[in-house]
């Protein structure tokens, strides 16, 4: 009979103990079904690590180190002193406040390995399970070839690096997806990926709940015409409707055609329902 096991490795960000280093554990994982005719394929579900990026591999890399040097030295003095004052010092420290360093038959012991497994740990959870950018190139390094199924390319974008440009057609769209789909299965919910967007572009949250899709997509996606439709919407006198359509549509400091100038004020006295003929010299009113 054909064998048809298949390999799932589920790793959850909220949960450190589920991230695997890819060179060992992942690797292993990977070996154990051998006889199944899917054994080179595996199915690796996951969800990125929210942890800040405020301090990078390298530079955790560089702390440790520092601080494991720091650590021998101070074991290396304390261990200079004669036998009889070190057994003296040390039985008047209750403990020891020094990372990486123990107390072992009177004498200071650096565990290196406690170091170097703390760089692992920052690696795994800070660093390859941030973003899938990380995650598939470490992926890559170790031979792996990437069939990718992503919940939302469009978050996988706002979280590269590289700044990967994403339209406002875009983000939308997938605000909209998300907020109309239920996920098969997710270590993340829809509702957490629309906030993701809504925090870093506000303007798709509020277009959405104020304007609805079907509104958006008869604008066109275009973001000019979709602040002055919001603008419309708000519960303000006209006169701060034109003030706020005004200062959305000019550029500030530069110098305009007065033809322009008209053309467009009176785009925003039709938009309004305003029965006035648009004239440059309403700007200075």
């Amino acid at each position: 009979m054909m064998k048809t096991g298949v390999t799932f490795i589920v790793s959850d960000g909220n949960k450190a103990h589920t991230l695997l280093d890819i060179s060992t554990l992942f690797t292993q994982i990977c070996g154990r079904v051998r006889d199944s005719k899917y054994k080179r394929e595996i199915i690796h579900v996951f969800s990125t690590t929210k942890y800040s990026r405020e301090v990078t591999l390298n530079e955790y890399v560089a702390a440790t180190q520092k601080t494991l040097k720091e650590a021998v030295q101070y074991a290396q003095e304390i261990n200079a002193l004669s036998d009889k004052t070190r057994v003296k010092t040390l039985s008047k420290i209750k403990y020891i406040n020094e990372q990486y360093v123990r107390i072992e038959d009177n004498k200071l012991v650096v565990d290196k390995n406690l170091a170097n497994m703390d760089i692992v740990n920052f690696k795994i959870c800070r660093h390859i399970y941030r973003t899938y950018v990380n995650l598939s190139s470490e992926l890559k390094r170790n031979g792996y070839f990437i069939t990718q199924h992503s919940f939302s390319e469009i978050i996988e974008k706002l979280e590269d690096k590289n700044n990967a440009r994403v339209t406002f057609k875009e983000l939308f769209e997938e605000y909209h997806r998300l907020k109309t789909s239920q996920p098969f299965f997710s270590l993340v919910s829809h509702e957490e990926l629309c906030a993701q967007i809504a925090v870093k572009y506000p303007l798709v949250k509020q277009a959405y709940e104020v304007l609805g899709t079907a509104k958006i997509q008869a604008l066109k996606y275009h973001v000019g015409n979709i602040r002055r439709e919001l603008t419309k919407q708000c519960s303000v006198p006209v006169e701060r409707k034109i003030v706020k359509m005004i200062n959305e549509t000019f550029a500030k400091q530069a110098s305009i055609a007065k033809s322009k100038v008209k053309t467009e004020l009176q785009k925003i006295y039709d938009s309004l329902g305003i029965q006035q003929t648009a004239k440059a010299t309403d700007l200075a009113k």
